[in-house]
């Protein structure tokens, strides 16, 4: 068995929110999964710093400020 697993994104939205919503983009869910696998495309092209890195950066920085 893989460890491959599908991920699900509940968002709450009122009625209004999502009857403007689906106007502008009548393919939700085709357009949500192309922002996040733009975002993991992105991701890939530019190496970040881990998690403890850049934490470590931030606290720098506002220490220094």
């Amino acid at each position: 068995m893989g460890h491959d697993r599908d991920r699900v994104i509940s968002i709450s939205l009122s009625e209004a929110e999502w009857q403007a919503f689906v106007a502008r983009q009548p393919r939700p869910v085709d357009w949500v999964r192309a922002r996040i696998l733009d975002e993991v495309a992105r991701g890939s092209l530019a190496a970040s710093p881990e998690p403890e890195q850049r934490n470590s950066q931030f606290t720098r920085h506002n220490l220094q400020s």
